[in-house]
């Protein structure tokens, strides 16, 4: 139902392009640790999987990828690159303004990150404060969360972990090294999580041996689609109805 910019002629961009237009701009990076056994652009992968399942299936013009953010955590990691916070702001704010002035008034990034969650929130807020214009978020954690709950049997996870590993392994096996999985978990300070909620957040390095935190060894390409499945239902829900709502 949606279109890839970058398929369009300049002619169907002059047609389509207008202030009804949903536009997403998918952001997950391509150059990013995940550990041994996983591809430093897995979250680039999935990331490009759910802007291909929300472009088949919603009335939106969809971006190509911006595979540079602002990943903090993993800047001593060889390979891995992050745009400094107020660079990951510009460089989302410069696309959005490129069709603000066509009058483009609903826009989703597709946000493949978690750190980079923060940073776009700021520019949600200052879209709307400069030009009225309604500039959502999605989250790739809460969007997971259901089918993580349901297949995944980790104590806990967060980075190259149970359900990364099991979405790769659906997407793209021939880059997941699964002889190379380990276990292993980031040191939390007692108190800063109960119930499964975030109580108090403080920010630091991925510091684990093998860069990252879950039990990889669990993960299977079965629990890969019902994980993606339930992050593409999500997405799609938020989309239809983001059509529908006048602003």
């Amino acid at each position: 139902m949606g279109k890839f910019l970058n398929e369009m002629t300049y002619e169907e961009c002059e047609q389509e392009i207008n202030e009804n237009t949903i536009i997403v701009i998918p952001s997950a990076g391509g150059t990013k640790e995940h550990g041994y056994h996983l591809p430093m652009g897995t979250d680039m992968y999935v990331t490009k999987y759910m802007a291909r399942c929300v472009t088949k299936a919603c009335n939106v013009i969809t971006l190509p990828i911006v595979s540079y953010a602002y990943y903090p955590a993993f800047i001593e990691w060889k390979g891995s690159v992050s745009l400094g916070y107020e660079t990951s702001i510009r460089v989302i704010q410069d696309i959005i303004e490129s069709y603000v002035r066509f009058g483009v008034k609903k826009y989703l990034i597709l946000d493949g990150g978690v750190s980079t969650q923060a940073p776009m929130r700021i520019l949600s807020s200052e879209m709307f404060n400069k030009h009225h214009i309604h500039v959502a978020i999605s989250s790739v954690a809460a969007l997971s969360a259901k089918g993580d709950a349901e297949v995944c049997e980790q104590k806990s996870g967060g980075h190259g972990d149970e359900s990364e590993t099991s979405c790769m392994l659906f997407l793209h096996p021939e880059l997941v090294h699964m002889e190379k999985a380990f276990e292993e978990y980031r040191k939390t300070l007692p108190g800063m999580c109960e119930n499964g909620q975030q109580l108090i957040t403080m920010c630091s390095a991925m510091d684990t041996p093998h860069g990252i935190t879950g039990n990889a060894k669990l993960a299977t390409a079965e629990k890969g689609k019902i994980i993606l499945d339930y992050m593409a239902e999500g997405l799609i829900r938020f989309l239809t109805e983001f059509e529908k709502w006048n602003v």
